[in-house]
């Protein structure tokens, strides 16, 4: 099993500086690898040239020098992400690739654990021609060290995840079963086997940080670009930025280890959040909800730890059947929270009767 643990990096300015550049590296020969297959592609539509190769990495090297103070693994790395770009294009999951941003892209580069070079020594953790890093080791993993990613963020933070092999998780078996209704207001409304009833909210405090991101924005509006203090207020509304992420993501990182652990059968609702994030009325609350980062760690955690998640089919209509006598009351707009079963009279909780409709497909 291959799994993945982020650590806090405590570089030198000089390390810094190093890991600042390999970034600004690998991004450059992932943009010049991309116009050059770009140029091949216009030709052979154009039928102008002679069929040739893409380009490699170490081929850049003679042009631009600077590339060889870079660490040649972050490179070569830079080009297997754009094959895999290329492939999930022509595959029809993606859209066609786009040039990396400096200031919008995300900031980091992957290398490669190749004979040991990548290893944790005393507090340190050693990458390739960057030498030992100090670091916060808070999670201990056994196992052999893959590959490593080094990230930066908008504050100038430096992190690293490593991808581990390890051996598979134990196995401990839970009895629960739960169906899982997605929605604005809470993040969850949940069922278990037992017809437990449980609404899980946002954080919060998530609302009164986006209050002083709110601040620090307008803050940062009024400062003259290119000065100094408006570098200053750019560095505060990252930060601002970087707490509401942290905020939600720590949530929904504990929401959802939560129920993988006391549940064996996790049955969630497929939703399409980037489809309906087109209504502008609802945007800004779908975003808030985390709907397809919640699922997605919902999805690994299940196979870390031999759960069984199932996903409802996206036409599945779990608020329009009655949950009692299974007949369909046909759609509901969002306004309506409570309907009664013509049929058998029933009043529903929309989400409740939801969640008692997606529990039913663990059976």
């Amino acid at each position: 099993m291959l799994k993945g643990y982020k650590y806090r990096l405590y570089p030198t300015a000089a390390q810094a500086d190093f890991l600042v550049r390999t970034i600004g590296c690998a991004r450059f020969v992932y943009n010049k690898l991309l116009e050059d297959r770009i140029k091949i592609r216009e030709e052979t539509k154009a039928g102008t040239g002679q069929k040739r190769k893409p380009p490699t990495p170490a081929s850049y090297k003679p042009l631009f020098p600077f590339l060889c103070e870079a660490d040649s693994l972050a490179l070569a790395n830079a080009k297997l992400h754009l094959d895999t770009a290329f492939a999930k294009f022509f595959a029809g999951t993606a859209g066609f690739p786009v040039f990396k941003s400096k200031r919008k892209a995300r900031a980091s580069y992957t290398t490669n654990n190749q004979h040991g070079t990548i290893r944790i020594e005393g507090g340190h953790v050693r990458l390739p021609k960057v030498g030992f890093i100090r670091f916060t080791q808070h999670r201990i993993f056994d196992g052999e060290i893959r590959s490593a990613t080094v990230s930066m963020t908008k504050t100038g933070k430096f992190f690293v995840s490593l991808l581990v092999e390890q051996d598979d998780e134990p196995w401990v078996p839970a009895e629960h079963k739960i169906g899982i209704d997605l929605g604005l207001a809470q993040v969850a409304r949940v069922r278990d086997l037992l017809r437990d009833e449980r609404v899980v909210r946002h954080d919060g405090e998530v609302p009164e940080a986006e209050a002083r991101l709110k601040r620090a924005q307008r803050a940062l509006s009024r400062k003259k670009p290119g000065s100094r203090n408006r570098e200053k207020a750019r560095l505060l509304l990252a930060k601002k930025h970087e707490q509401v992420k942290n905020r939600r993501h720590d949530f929904l990182h504990k929401l959802s280890r939560r129920i993988v652990d006391e549940n064996q059968v996790v049955v969630v609702e497929t939703l399409k959040p980037r489809e309906m994030m087109q209504d502008r009325r609802l945007a800004k609350s779908i975003g808030d909800a985390g709907w397809g980062e919640f699922v997605r760690q919902l999805e690994y955690k299940a196979r870390f730890y031999g759960r069984t998640l199932i996903k409802a089919d996206p036409w599945f209509a779990s608020t329009q059947v009655c949950s009692a006598c299974g007949e369909n009351g046909g759609r509901k707009e969002l306004d309506v929270r409570e309907w009664t079963c013509a049929a058998c009279g029933v009043l529903h909780d929309r989400d409740v009767n939801a969640s008692l409709n997606l529990l039913g497909l663990a059976d």
